[in-house]
């Protein structure tokens, strides 16, 4: 059943629970990535865009898109993963919404948070923001510590919220570290 049979279905539009955000560190999931990638397609000698979806691996936009890098791939250390952690917390605190799972690796970082009365793109670039200045000002690091946008999916179903939160805490089982071992949890 698609969105706009359920929405028929349930009367209207569907209510947002939340959102699963992965946003990854700068360099280290490019566009042509054989794992698939988010990206807008191009070429501009024949005039060819595809919009913003996923496209397939492919090895020349990859090495398209490494050869557009102007810093090296960032792995972020220990203490840059402190940093988000602690400018996570201070973000949950001054906000409407809350962290329902997260992991915080040294490549990427996954979020699900409960539904915002905000825009949840303009929310993730603040929370990225807000971890980028901790960074900068704690670790001394100035190089880039984003890769550009992010993956968001709205989640609307109870079942898939647990999900979410399931997979996301998986992540941080696996690494052995408990699935919620973060100071925003405690």
């Amino acid at each position: 059943m698609g969105r706009d049979q359920r929405s028929r279905l349930y009367g209207g539009m569907m209510k947002t629970i939340g959102y699963h955000i992965v946003k990854s560190a700068y360099g280290l999931w490019l566009p042509g990535d054989d794992r698939g990638s988010w990206s807008t397609a191009w070429d501009a000698e024949i005039g060819l865009t595809e919009p913003h979806r996923l496209q397939p691996g492919d090895p020349v936009r990859l090495r398209m898109a490494a050869e557009r890098m102007r810093q090296p791939p960032v792995r972020w250390s220990a203490s840059m993963l402190a940093c988000i952690e602690t400018a996570l917390a201070q973000c949950m605190a001054e906000s409407d919404w809350s962290i329902a799972a997260a992991s915080l690796e040294s490549t990427h970082i996954h979020l699900v948070l409960t539904q915002t009365a905000h825009d949840i793109d303009n929310t993730s670039k603040w929370i990225a923001d807000q971890c980028t200045k901790r960074i900068r000002r704690e670790c001394g690091y100035a190089g880039p510590v984003w890769a550009k946008g992010n993956w968001r999916g709205f989640i609307y179903d109870g079942k898939v919220w647990e999900s979410a939160i399931g997979y996301v805490e998986r992540h941080n089982v696996r690494r052995g570290v408990g699935p919620r071992p973060y100071i925003f949890f405690k």
